[in-house]
């Protein structure tokens, strides 16, 4: 085998020219499709990671919530649910928010708002919100004041120590109103968002909204995101049917969506790409076996196997195709690990069109060994295919008729 390997790798480089074309199609091929997955791959990313900060992975509220997502449609918080939630497997972290509109005002504006009761240190856990302080400090659990975004901080003209003032509607129409000190001020990467919240404890929202006791939902963060769908089981079974038990896909089917419009697009581009690429290393093979029929015919004659011969051209295929992916990763794996750690700004029209979905408007590849994996896995199955006719033209060369 290895004198075979040997002579395979002298093959190649008898004709330099070729077999760098051929090395360079399949890096070219590799490294194109990486970093346009990568690239969506990246995007996908930053939008769940939006989603799910202000959904969690996975959501428990009552029957009644998500539709309208109505102060009227609490449950309750208590132990007994916590306990139950703790029994499944996989599940990090249970956060319980309670949510609510009202009416913002400034000293002369006002604007509608998402509150955001929560427990600030396990939420912190999770969105690190306290990173996000550009101004004050972050809300502690015993805090009677609030935290709210940048963006709204800015229209209505709020700054750290000054008084906000709400006025919404309460659990069965109470009236909810309260005066509270911003104590800190967050910028929020999702723009719209930044335009929108405020959080404060849990109890003070509780007592804003007269909703003692009672939660809007609770926030699960799970150690393993492609888990998400087997502890929606455990948990629908472990609640039973007071409750409503969401993923983040079916809770942002607009995300999931997206992914499919672009994989598909992804999908028949790389296939038109590799199929090029594929046929042309077909052709550079099987002219690698064609144009060597006469010794191919004397190897047969002095003693070597039909199936040696094969295994030659197979080997020769297979470190084209090797020699391809390495070059291609040497490129595509640092030039991806620097964009994942320096994404890129957008601004203009770019930019607002990702903040128009509610995305950070930054240009970030994801880091996916799978998407690698695959690549190689799909050069494999194309150098294999490429060697089918060359095979079948040495399974059928006659010794005499090359010789001569």
């Amino acid at each position: 085998m290895l004198q075979l390997l040997k002579l395979a790798w002298r093959n190649i480089w008898r004709k330099k020219r070729r077999s760098i074309i051929a090395i360079s199609s399949i890096a070219f091929a590799v490294i194109i499709s990486v970093s346009l997955r990568s690239l969506m791959l990246g995007n996908y990313d930053k939008m769940i990671e939006a989603g799910v900060k202000t959904t969690g992975f996975i959501q428990v509220h009552a029957n009644n919530y998500w539709k309208d997502k109505s102060i009227n449609d609490l449950m309750s918080d208590d132990e007994q649910i916590k306990n139950k939630l703790n029994s499944v497997e996989g599940i990090q972290r249970i956060m319980p928010r309670l949510q609510n509109m009202a009416l913002a005002t400034g000293e002369n504006t006002s604007k509608a708002v998402i509150v955001n009761g929560l427990l600030p240190e396990k939420e912190d856990e999770f969105t690190n919100l306290s990173n996000r302080l550009v101004k004050g400090s972050f809300i502690s659990e015993d805090s009677q004041d609030v935290v709210i975004s940048e963006g709204l901080a800015r229209y209505l003209k709020l700054n750290v120590a000054d008084t906000l003032v709400l006025i919404g509607q309460g659990y069965h129409a109470t009236i909810a109103a309260g005066k509270y000190v911003v104590q800190g001020i967050v910028r929020l990467a999702n723009p719209q968002m930044n335009l929108l919240n405020i959080y404060m404890p849990l109890t003070v929202a509780q007592e804003f909204a007269t909703a003692q006791g009672l939660v809007s939902a609770y926030m699960l963060d799970i150690k393993n995101e492609e888990s998400a769908g087997e502890i929606q089981t455990k948990l629908k079974s472990a609640l039973g049917t007071d409750y409503e038990v969401m993923t983040w896909n079916e809770m942002l089917p607009e995300i999931k969506n997206s992914q499919r419009v672009d994989t598909t697009i992804f999908t028949m581009l790389a296939s038109c790409l590799y199929l090029i690429i594929g046929m042309g290393l077909i052709g550079i093979i099987l002219m690698m076996a064609l144009e060597r029929k006469r010794e191919f015919a004397i190897l047969q004659a002095i003693g070597l196997q039909k199936s040696q011969i094969q295994s030659v051209i197979i080997y020769e295929a297979f470190i084209l195709g090797i020699v391809g992916i390495a070059v291609a990763f040497a490129i595509a794996v640092p030039f991806v690990l620097y964009m994942n750690a320096n994404p890129i700004p957008l601004t203009g029209d770019s930019g607002k069109s990702f903040e128009a979905m509610g995305v950070e408007p930054v240009l970030q590849l994801g880091v996916k060994p799978k998407l690698f994996a695959l690549m190689a896995f799909i050069i494999f199955c194309i150098t294999l295919v490429a060697t089918i006719f060359p095979m079948l033209s040495i399974k059928r060369l006659k010794i005499s008729e090359a010789i001569k």
